[in-house]
């Protein structure tokens, strides 16, 4: 496919996201591999770094509830530009905390902050994007956070060299430099007659959606999976191996490279294979996964860590795209905002308390009971979600017209 017809083949929208996505994860991945260890540094203890990190996804949980009935009901485009806008000042905030209470404080903001951003932002996809497409466009944003991960770990080591201040510094000047591109350049695309069966959105009958609920309880290992990543995961390192900063930010930078390399290509392939067994097969990824962060550091293997991420990337390429694709069907039109929001509330959960209980484990049964313990989990989750996906055929609306 040459540019030309690759530039052609996604709305403009999804281009400037494409771009404002790369800007903002260069900079907040180059803070990740180095983030645990500067809180430790700061507060001198493994419990305030589990409470800290916590703090924002719980927080996140609150505004999550209401982020997507608001992105549905005001659009998608107020949503995006005061997350971001309201996502810069933690970022400022890091840079000059000092103790345990200033951290948890940026930390509360910054989840509420962010958990507006994604109901809005996935369902702008699914106003713009047809159905046969998704998977593939929620891939290529997937691409271009990873573009982030495979430069930004790179950067962060250098920043950390010459000041960590200037590391928070970046972040939050690239959160407002997406800000403007949003206000500037990407249209409003909830639909007129959506908005207006939106104004006053029926209350949510739960009963009605156990499909959705369903889904969103059986990603939480995924995302407990990644809170011990963020949070655990480099100590754990950092226990077994001298240069442990290197071989995590290696680790990072080899993920976000081969997701830029294949996640779109990947997505094509998985497009038409039927989803449950899509799904399926990336929780038994993940679960591999979670055997290879356990066994790598204890055997003090680098060579295991190396393959687990390799796993790892090809989990995370067609299990994510497909999750969303499979929110975007099932989702009522008038919907779309609060089924994203509602589905996202799995990070919420699961990363604020995954950092306080993997440290409790960590410190009690140490990181392979603990990566161990999670693989147990993705596995049961996976099987669960295949079983259920049998008896449970998933509705299909038809989608709205799209309105140039």
């Amino acid at each position: 496919m040459n540019l030309s017809l690759l530039l052609h083949r996604y709305d403009r929208t999804i281009w400037i996201r494409v771009c404002g996505t790369i800007l903002t994860t260069v900079t907040s991945f180059a803070i990740r591999p180095f983030m645990a260890v500067y809180l430790y540094n700061k507060t001198g203890s493994i419990y305030y770094i589990g409470i800290i990190l916590g703090l924002a996804p719980l927080a996140g949980i609150f505004s999550n509830l209401v982020a997507g009935g608001m992105a549905d009901k005001y659009g998608r485009k107020p949503l995006m530009v005061w997350s971001l806008l309201l996502q810069s000042l933690p970022m400022f905030g890091f840079a000059f905390a000092s103790t345990p209470l200033q951290f948890c404080l940026i930390s509360v903001v910054n989840g509420l902050a962010s958990s507006l951003y994604f109901p809005a932002a996935n369902a702008q996809v699914s106003d713009v994007v047809p159905e046969s497409m998704r998977a593939e466009v929620f891939a290529l944003l997937h691409t271009a956070l990873n573009v982030g991960a495979a430069v930004g770990p790179m950067l962060g080591l250098l920043l950390v060299s010459i000041n960590q201040k200037l590391a928070f510094i970046m972040a939050g000047s690239t959160l407002l430099l997406n800000c403007l591109l949003v206000f500037l350049f990407i249209p409003e695309t909830l639909q007129q007659k959506v908005k207006a069966h939106s104004a006053k959105p029926e209350p949510l009958r739960w009963g009605d959606h156990k499909l959705l609920l369903v889904l969103t309880a059986l990603s939480l290992p995924i995302t407990l999976l990644y809170a011990q990543v963020e949070a655990n995961f480099p100590l754990y390192l950092q226990q077994n191996f001298a240069n442990y900063l290197t071989i995590f930010t290696s680790l990072m930078t080899m993920n976000g490279t081969i997701v830029v390399l294949s996640a779109v290509w990947l997505a094509r392939r998985t497009e038409k294979l039927y989803t449950p067994n899509v799904l399926l097969a990336g929780y038994i990824l993940f679960s591999l996964v979670g055997i290879g962060y356990g066994l790598g550091p204890w055997a003090k293997s680098v060579a295991l860590l190396f393959c687990a991420e390799v796993i790892f990337t090809i989990g995370e390429c067609i299990t994510f795209p497909n999750q969303q694709k499979l929110i975007a069907r099932i989702a009522p039109e008038n919907m779309r905002g609060r089924y994203f929001s509602i589905f996202g509330m799995n990070w919420g959960v699961a990363k604020s308390i995954g950092p306080l209980l993997g440290g409790i484990v960590f410190t009690h049964a140490g990181g392979l009971a603990l990566f161990f313990a999670i693989s147990a989990l993705l596995l049961l989750a996976g099987l669960t979600l295949r079983w259920i996906s049998g008896k449970t055929p998933a509705p299909a609306p038809a989608p709205l017209p799209l309105s140039k």
